[in-house]
C-alpha cells in the first residue's frame, strides 16, 4: 500500500484527534518560490533556520503550483496531527515522499498557536470526513499571500544562521551592526516584491548624513545577503547591481613615492637597533603589512627557511593577535638591502627580544610599544618630522602598504603574486584558488627585483 492509499485509510480518525498542549515539533507556514521557472515549495520547522526542506512542485504554471502546494500542504497537516510526536526528520521524510491528492486536517480553536503556521490553513471538515478547500484553484495567488513578507531582517537572519561562523568576532560584530542599519531603512519590505526603485531609495536613504565610503560598505552588506538569499531560493532576484556610488570616493590615505619610502626607511635606520620604532618603519615599507600586522609580531613569526629565504609569517596564532580575513595569514619575504633595510641588523633585534624575554619565541612580541602608540608616533613624529616640507595631509603608516601595491602595479607584478604579498582575497575563482599557493621563493625573487633593482652602469 502506498504512502498516499495509507494516509487515506485513516483520514478519518483525524475527526475525533485530541491535540495535545505542545506537539514535538511545531511547522511554520511553508515557503514558496521558483527557480529556473519551476515552483518550489519549502518546510520549515517554526522558528528554526536549519529544519529546511524543498521539494518541486514539477510546474511553471502559477495556479497549478499553488494547489499542489496547498494539497502537499495539507497532507503534512494530516501526518502531523496523527503523529504529535514525530521528530523534524520524521515529518521531512514524510514531506519528501508524498507529491500528490492529500487530505487536511481540521481546526479545534487556534490551532497555530500549539502547532505552527501549517496548520493555519484552508482546510476544514464537512459531515464528518475531511475535504479539501481549493480556493487557490480557483484565482490567481499572489506567492505574498501565501507567506508573511520576507524582510531585510528575515534573510539576515537566515544568512548570519548559515554563514555567521565563517566571519571573524569582529567582523561579524560589524556585520550585524550594518544590516541593522539596513534593516532599519528598509523596514517591512517584503524582499521577494522588492524593485530597483526600493534599492535606490534604500541608497539614498543612506546616503543622507553619512560618506560615500560608508553607505558603500552597507551596500556590499546588503549585495552579500541577496546573493546569498538568491542562491538559497529565499528571492528570485537580486536589483543591488551597480547600486554603489562612484563620486566623492577619493581616498583620504595618499601613497608615498618612491623617493619617500626611502627617505623613512633612511629616517628609520637613523634609530638605534635595538628600538622597535626603527622596525616598525622598515617592516612596513618592504613588506606592506598593516600597521596591526606588524605590531603584533612574535619572535617565532620571523622564520628563516629551508631556502635561505627569512619571511614574517603574518598570523593569528596566540594571544591576542588577529588579522583581517583568512586571506591576510601569510608569508613575506623580507628583502635585505631594499630601501637600504638591514636584514642582519633586524635579526640580531629578534635574537634581543628572545634573550630580554626568555619565554617561547611563539609569546614573544617583537614589538616594545603598543599599537595605538606605534600608529600615533608614525603618523604624528616620524612621517612628518623625516619629510618635512614634503609631508602632506593624508600620509600615513598606511600609505606605505599603498605604496608597495602602486609599485607591484606599476611593475606589471601578476595579480596573485601582488595577493600574497598583501593578503587581499581577490573575489574570483582562480585567484582563490590558487593565490595562496604561490612558492615563497617566486615571492621572494619578485620583491628583490621590485625593491632592489639592478642598476646598469
Amino acid at each position: 500500500m502506498s504512502t498516499l492509499e495509507a494516509r487515506s485509510a485513516v483520514s478519518t480518525t483525524v475527526t475525533s484527534f485530541t491535540f495535545p498542549l505542545k506537539p514535538t515539533t511545531r511547522l511554520a507556514k511553508p515557503y514558496y518560490y521558483r527557480r529556473n521557472g519551476i515552483y518550489y515549495m519549502r518546510l520549515r520547522g517554526t522558528g528554526s533556520t536549519t529544519d529546511l526542506a524543498s521539494v518541486s512542485l514539477k510546474t511553471s504554471n502559477r495556479r497549478v503550483a499553488m494547489d499542489a502546494a496547498e494539497q502537499l500542504s495539507g497532507f503534512v497537516r494530516a501526518f502531523h496531527l496523527e503523529n504529535p510526536d514525530a521528530a523534524w526528520n520524521e515529518l521531512k521524510e514524510h514531506f519528501r515522499v508524498v507529491s500528490s491528492e492529500l487530505f487536511a486536517a481540521g481546526r479545534d480553536g487556534d490551532v497555530t498557536q500549539v502547532w505552527g503556521g501549517l496548520h493555519d490553513s484552508h482546510s476544514g471538515f464537512v459531515g464528518g470526513s475531511t475535504r479539501l478547500m481549493k480556493s487557490v484553484a480557483d484565482a490567481p495567488v499572489s506567492l505574498s499571500v501565501l507567506a508573511p513578507a520576507i524582510t531585510f531582517e528575515t534573510l539576515s537572519g537566515l544568512y548570519l544562521a548559515d554563514r555567521g561562523q565563517d566571519q571573524k568576532a569582529s567582523t561579524l560584530k560589524e556585520t550585524k551592526i550594518c544590516h541593522g542599519t539596513i534593516s532599519a531603512a528598509l523596514g517591512a519590505l517584503d524582499m521577494r516584491t522588492h524593485s530597483r526603485a526600493d534599492l535606490v531609495t534604500l541608497r539614498d536613504r543612506l546616503a543622507d548624513g553619512r560618506m560615500p565610503s560608508t553607505v558603500n560598505k552597507l551596500l556590499i552588506k546588503l549585495s552579500a545577503v541577496l546573493a546569498w538569499s538568491v542562491e538559497n531560493g529565499h528571492i528570485s532576484k537580486s536589483y543591488d547591481k551597480k547600486l554603489k556610488l562612484t563620486k566623492g570616493l577619493e581616498s583620504k590615505r595618499k601613497a608615498f613615492t618612491q623617493d619617500q619610502v626611502g627617505i623613512l626607511v633612511a629616517y628609520s635606520n637613523t634609530l638605534p637597533e635595538t628600538s622597535w620604532k626603527r622596525w616598525l618603519l622598515s617592516l612596513g615599507a618592504i613588506t606592506g603589512g598593516r600597521l596591526n600586522e606588524i605590531s603584533q609580531l612574535a619572535v617565532g613569526d620571523v622564520q628563516t627557511l629551508a631556502s635561505g629565504i627569512t619571511a614574517i609569517h603574518i598570523n593569528e596564532a596566540g594571544e591576542g593577535k588577529s588579522i583581517k580575513n583568512k586571506r591576510s595569514e601569510r608569508l613575506v619575504p623580507l628583502t635585505d638591502g631594499a630601501y637600504g633595510f638591514d636584514l642582519a641588523a633586524f635579526l640580531r633585534y629578534v635574537e634581543s627580544r628572545k634573550t630580554d624575554q626568555g619565554e617561547p619565541s611563539h609569546s614573544v612580541k617583537l614589538a616594545q610599544i603598543g599599537y595605538k602608540t606605534a600608529g600615533d608616533w608614525a603618523n604624528r613624529q616620524a612621517i612628518p618630522e623625516s619629510l618635512g616640507n614634503d609631508h602632506k595631509a593624508g600620509l600615513t603608516f598606511h600609505s606605505l602598504r599603498h605604496s608597495l601595491a602602486t609599485l607591484m602595479q606599476v611593475r606589471g607584478v601578476p595579480t596573485t603574486h601582488a595577493q600574497a604579498v598583501m593578503g587581499h582575497a581577490s573575489g574570483t575563482v582562480t585567484y582563490d584558488t590558487y593565490g595562496a599557493g604561490v612558492p615563497v621563493e617566486v615571492i621572494a625573487s619578485m620583491l628583490k627585483s621590485l625593491l632592489c633593482p639592478v642598476h646598469s652602469h
